[in-house]
């Protein structure tokens, strides 16, 4: 029996992991990881952001339907229309864009389709050195505390003791 349930509870765990391995990301969420960008960046009204995500969604569409389809292989014909896909996509950006904002993308023009829009995950480093110098410098105060009191007690007594022997 408890084979049975440790079986089940690895194949549900293989499932999981192979799931989340196969996920395949949609048009809408990389039209929509683009466009969170552009709206971050360039500061973009809410107008702008829809505009410029539908016109992300529809780029991403046509990619995906002609790029990412099964046993296709990317050619120079391929290619070439994917860059001129790119171009119009930016255009219509651009179009929607007012004078400062399109001065800001000009220079990401460049570089916006080959951008991997994941979320970096800044590591953070604990310095082990600091918090056992803490844990230590807390210990010898708690030390020197019960030492004090400790002294200060055994002084008392025998304060006490003379006193009583003077009687």
């Amino acid at each position: 029996m408890l084979k049975a349930k440790s079986l089940l509870v690895i194949f549900a765990i293989l499932i999981a992991f192979v799931g989340t391995t196969l996920a395949k990301e949609f048009p809408g969420d990389k039209a929509g990881k683009k466009a969170d960008y552009l709206y971050k960046k360039l500061a973009l009204t809410n107008d702008q952001y829809t505009k410029v995500y539908q016109v992300l969604f529809d780029y991403e569409t046509k990619v995906a339907s002609k790029c990412h389809a099964k046993g296709h292989k990317c050619d120079d014909k391929c290619k070439t229309e994917c860059a001129n896909m790119q171009k119009t996509a930016l255009g219509d950006i651009e179009k929607v864009l007012n004078k400062d904002q399109v001065t800001k993308f000009t220079p990401m023009k460049d570089k916006f389709f080959k951008m991997s829009m994941k979320k970096k995950v800044k590591k953070v480093k604990k310095d082990e050195t600091t918090t056992e110098t803490k844990e230590v410098k807390k210990d010898e105060k708690k030390d020197v505390k019960k030492e004090t009191k400790k002294e200060e007690k055994k002084e008392t007594k025998k304060e006490e003791k003379k006193d009583e022997k003077k009687k």
